[in-house]
């Protein structure tokens, strides 16, 4: 298996134990009260909220904990035509994904998340798996 395909195995075992676990609360775009850092990025509590972000392309960022470990996952906004979007595990990355706008949809999400949607191709292209 190749170093990147383990990485995102990994990262989807991490994060469907963090969603089992429960994390609560949503800040989907226009629903609730939504924080903002200084620079005006989104900070979301939960994968939902993050999600809508993830769709457009909006900085935004959630970062969830479970015993010990945490993950912070952060779209950061369209560069050079593509969205980028990071997961990083403590201090190490563990996806550097650049994305096609129009790849930017439910299935391709879900996949990073260890769903198998059909989506290997893009995840390989995006993230440099290929």
């Amino acid at each position: 298996m190749k170093r990147g395909n383990t990485i995102l195995c990994i990262s989807a075992i991490i994060l469907i134990s963090f969603i089992i676990l429960g994390v609560s609360g949503c800040n989907a775009p226009g629903a609730g009260d939504i924080q903002k850092t200084a620079d005006g990025k989104i900070i979301c509590s939960d994968l939902p909220c993050l999600a809508g972000y993830f769709y457009l392309c909006t900085p935004a960022e959630t970062t969830m904990s479970s015993g010990g470990q945490s993950v912070t996952i952060t779209v950061h906004g369209l560069e050079n035509e593509k969205c980028h979007y990071t997961m990083v595990f403590g201090n190490v990355t563990a996806a550097n994904c650049y994305f096609q706008k129009e790849d930017l949809n439910e299935k391709v999400f879900n996949q990073m998340f260890g769903n198998k949607e059909g989506q290997d191709a893009i995840i390989a292209e995006a993230c440099g798996t290929a």
